[in-house]
């Protein structure tokens, strides 16, 4: 019996993001479905656990033309794969992707509320915020109608899609892949190591007030991650505290445990309010947990305050208040009791409620809908 034919596209995502390729691609293949990702990195086409990764070339470096170019490079080439299954990732693929829909099954994968965005891009000037968020939120709106389903990552952003009306939306929140590797005991835990952060780096993630409270805290700071501004990046390094930063920039997914979790004792999410923000799910929090790392946690996100408090994981902090997270951190070293408990509260929790494989169901469920 012939494999139905599945082709993800990203245009923006790494090759081996966690959310595209680690866990929908892989899941996908391992249920029996013959997988394709379409990426534009310029690192060549290769096959891997069953995935068939197909370069376009590295994209374009403009984003207007990466939108016009690379997208229309990436569907062209998605066509002539004659898949069943379209799922994309990028906003950025929203009007080119409706050629898709012409042939086949075509999925939208909102990793996050795309107009949202428009209104935190310090990049973007004030008077064409606003602005740019409603042409976003009408391009959304018209190509979400036009599809056949939309995968999103939280329930907010479901409901957002919801209220376009007349879209088929299933949640597929980016829980992290449970692994035995993780059934360590909790007598390995030591609140001797430093603490860290991984993920992107902007000032709304809070990368300066991280390395203001590990300097107050007296505790090294592991950052893992990429500034994406490179002015940016220039004023933390200027910072007297920068002296007490390990700095690793990037970091593969497949080598971030023994990189960093296994070097640390607390895990940093420090986002800043924000309209992208409050109701989004950060998956580092979940991979910290996972690893067994109590949390200090921004009470700006609700997702995050929630899960810390039920599950007794970790402390929750106002992610400006330098002085109260330099607190919370001593709070977690210096009981090492109180922190094994932690530790061992985040792996339960992981284990139990927040790992890939209920999502996994749901993401299957939805594509055997759409062949059926």
């Amino acid at each position: 019996m012939q494999k139905t034919k599945v082709v993800h596209l990203t245009i923006v995502h790494k090759r081996y993001d966690s959310r595209i390729f680690c866990k929908e691609c892989i899941s996908l293949s391992e249920a029996g479905y013959d997988v394709s990702l379409i990426v534009a990195d310029g690192l060549g086409n290769e096959t891997k656990q069953g995935v068939k990764i197909i370069d376009l070339g590295r994209a374009e470096a403009s984003r207007i033309k990466r939108m016009i170019r690379t997208s229309r490079k990436a569907v062209d080439l998605a066509l002539g794969m004659n898949a069943d299954i379209y799922h994309f990732h990028d906003p950025d693929l929203l009007i080119e992707a409706l050629r898709l829909r012409k042939k086949a099954c075509v999925i939208f994968d909102s990793h996050e509320d795309f107009p949202a965005l428009m209104k935190q891009r310090d990049y973007i000037p004030d008077f064409a915020r606003k602005v740019l968020f409603r042409l976003c939120t009408l391009i959304e709106k018209y190509s979400a109608k036009r599809l056949s389903a939309v995968v999103c990552a939280t329930e907010t952003i479901q409901d957002k899609f919801a209220r376009y009306g007349n879209i088929r939306a299933v949640v597929v929140k980016n829980y992290p892949v449970f692994s035995s590797c993780e059934s360590e005991t909790t007598n390995s835990y030591d609140t001797t190591k430093p603490v860290c952060y991984v993920g992107g780096l902007t000032a709304l993630r809070g990368v300066k007030e991280m390395v203001e409270a590990c300097n107050k805290a007296g505790v090294k700071l592991l950052l893992a991650g990429e500034f994406d501004n490179q002015a940016y990046f220039e004023q933390i390094k200027a910072m007297p505290e920068w002296r007490n930063v390990e700095f690793l920039g990037y970091v593969p997914t497949s080598q971030v445990r023994e990189k960093v979790y296994n070097r640390s004792s607390v895990g940093l999410v420090l986002l800043h309010k924000a309209p992208n923000h409050t109701h989004s799910i950060p998956i580092k929090q979940l991979e910290y947990m996972q690893a067994g790392l109590p949390v200090v946690a921004s009470r700006e996100v609700e997702f995050c305050k929630q899960v810390t408090e039920a599950e007794n994981c970790g402390i929750v902090v106002n992610p400006l208040d330098t002085d109260q997270t330099a607190e919370a951190i001593r709070a977690i070293i210096g009981n090492p009791e109180r922190a094994k408990q932690m530790s061992a509260n985040a792996k339960r929790a992981s284990a139990d409620k927040y790992n890939w494989s209920s999502q996994e169901k749901i993401l299957i469920g939805l594509y055997k809908t759409l062949i059926d």
